[in-house]
């Protein structure tokens, strides 16, 4: 278990480093380099886009040759570039801090470590999924207080640093302990026959379409919450620790998936959990009430908490297990062209009507738009079996 325990301690900081820790920086971020918050968008989505294209490479790099050059080697250099950011001013900040963090996001992220936990793990995939994506519900609770109380009190160069170095530290722990069996090939598909065999699969593509809906729920969600928080009256301090309440109420969405599994079907719940996710998002506009952001925090934490461990226990029932790596990463790119552009969209549509209101409505449509294809999916699904 120690290998899964090292990847769960990964998916801790690698997440919350960057991805978490973005929304709590947002408004210093935003002041100390002169940016509005669509460049600042912008920044943040391009960190994602090269989680997405570098997730494609890591995970073919997995399924070929094993984890240790990505965990040892690619993971550590972008907490590196990603920490030296905090020493840089305009253009120069904004592309190690993009290009670090989506380093991060490509050797750290679920895209990654997801098939790479199904194989180091001594038990089944579901059980595997689930056991990291319970230690990565611990993220946002950790990571956003942590980040908090370093730039209240240290200054935001410091909430930039120490998560760098943890997350350094986690990646070179984790390329010491994982390693994999591989199945020796004659001659390995290519990157691109492999994608490309798989896409021919409906069933995948409408997956695909659909977790490019949900990223940009999902990031739109995050980036975006404890600004609108403040915008809805509460503090800055406050609104962190909602927000890390929010990510321990993941746990709630996590801890009894299987048994949820066992008794409503992965599908099922997938179609569920992107509904009340887009539903989320008015509580979160009246978050100024407690009632309503405690609402918020229930159905955003249990929803989102779900949602990775479903996406990875649906897509395992898809894919081929000798291409799971490269195929993740596929997805995972796809996913990631919608977590880039639906901050930037949303930042835009912020700036335009200086309010948190469209960017909210962005992640409604969004999340409903995910379940309808979702649907649609497992009505194939379904006929296909029946005619079988």
């Amino acid at each position: 278990m120690l290998p899964l325990n090292a990847l769960g301690f990964l998916t801790v900081v690698a997440y919350g480093t960057w991805f978490y820790g973005f929304g709590v920086l947002y408004t210093n971020l935003s002041s100390f380099h002169n940016v509005s918050a669509s460049t600042l968008g912008v920044t943040y989505g391009i960190a994602n886009l090269i989680a997405g294209i570098g997730a494609v490479a890591t995970g073919r790099r997995l399924d070929v040759f094993g984890p240790r050059a990505v965990l040892g080697v690619i993971g550590p250099l972008g907490a590196v570039i990603y920490g030296a950011s905090s020493f840089a001013t305009g253009t120069t900040f904004l592309a190690t801090y993009a290009l670090g963090g989506g380093l991060i996001g490509a050797a750290g992220f679920y895209s990654f470590t997801q098939p790479l936990a199904v194989r180091v793990a001594k038990t089944d995939a579901a059980r595997a999924i689930t056991r990291l994506t319970i230690w990565g519900a611990f993220s946002s609770p950790i990571m956003i207080p942590f980040t908090e109380i370093l730039r209240a009190n240290y200054g935001w160069q410091t909430a930039v640093r120490l998560p760098a170095a943890l997350t350094a530290i986690s990646f070179l722990a984790a390329a010491a302990v994982c390693r994999v069996d591989l199945v020796k090939n004659e001659e390995p598909p290519s990157l691109f026959a492999s994608l490309r065999r798989a896409l021919g699969d409906i069933r995948l593509r409408l997956f695909a379409a659909a977790a490019f809906l949900s990223s940009v729920a999902v990031s739109t969600l995050l980036v975006f919450q404890v600004p609108t928080m403040t915008w809805a009256g509460v503090s800055a301090g406050t609104a962190a620790l909602l927000a890390s309440l929010r990510g321990l109420m993941q746990l709630a969405g996590r801890i009894p998936l299987l048994a949820a599994i066992n008794r409503y079907t992965a599908p099922r719940l997938i179609v569920i959990a992107r509904v009340v996710l887009g539903i989320s998002a008015l509580f979160l506009l009246g978050s100024g009430n407690l009632v309503l952001a405690l609402i918020y925090i229930v159905l955003a934490g249990v929803t989102i908490g779900a949602l990775s461990a479903l996406d990875g226990v649906v897509a395992r029932d898809i894919v081929q297990p000798e291409v799971f790596g490269t195929v993740m990463g596929g997805i995972g790119l796809i996913a990631t062209l919608g977590g880039s552009l639906g901050p930037i969209f949303g930042g835009w549509l912020r700036d335009v009507f200086d309010s948190p209101v469209a960017p909210m409505l962005i992640v409604l449509l969004a999340g409903c738009s995910a379940a309808i294809i979702f649907s649609i999916q497992q009505s194939i699904s379904q006929k296909n079996q029946a005619t079988q």
